[in-house]
């Protein structure tokens, strides 16, 4: 009894040691070139580098779907960060109505009514920010346009990680990367770019 507990403690032991360093990554090559997908014609993330510029689209079917998620780097810092179109973050609800002139029977001016601005929403739910020079964080919900943003890194980055989810769960099957929409299988997406 107590060599099988001996060798059970071994076996975890050096799983807790090894399994760090046996982390599935995806080959900093996979990601060159825009990968093919349509507005509205697929439900996931495409991620790609062009050039120094590291882009991560997402898009759905046509129903609305939240997509969060973080981009950490390991040395390096962040350069750049812009969003594309994400979705407009105020709306007019109402729109407003212009003053009026009040005439009275002989065609004067008896008085002048006020106008009514137009109601607004702003949305907060909408949010891609670099929070510190290692991580960018978003949450965005959209429907069927394509969101997403760019960025630049500087500083000899030797890993990226991209934790991607769509409406809370991580789905690495809904991820794509690079011009031959690669799918890695991995949670979250490692890419090694410096050894």
């Amino acid at each position: 009894m107590r060599t099988i507990l001996k060798l059970f403690m071994c076996v975890a032991v050096l799983t807790a040691l090894v399994a760090p360093s046996l982390q599935a990554t995806t080959a900093a090559a996979r990601f060159n070139g825009r990968p093919k997908f349509d507005e509205g014609k697929a439900l996931g993330y495409f991620v790609w580098r062009d050039g120094d510029t590291w882009k991560v689209r997402w898009t759905t079917f046509g129903a609305t779907h939240r997509f969060s998620g973080r981009v950490v780097i390991e040395s390096g810092e962040f350069t750049e960060l812009k969003r594309i179109d994400a979705d407009v973050e105020r709306k007019v609800v109402a729109p407003g109505r212009p003053a009026r002139v009040v005439r009275g029977p002989r065609g004067r001016v008896r008085a002048v009514r006020p106008g009514r601005g137009a109601v607004v929403a702003t949305r907060q739910e909408d949010h891609i920010l670099q929070e510190t020079e290692h991580l960018l964080r978003f949450n965005t919900e959209t429907d069927d346009d394509i969101d997403g943003f760019d960025f630049k890194t500087r500083g000899g980055v030797r890993e990226l990680r991209l934790f991607l989810e769509i409406d809370g769960t991580p789905r690495p099957a809904e991820i794509e990367v690079g011009k031959d929409n690669f799918r890695p299988t991995e949670h979250p997406v490692i890419v090694v770019l410096l050894q």
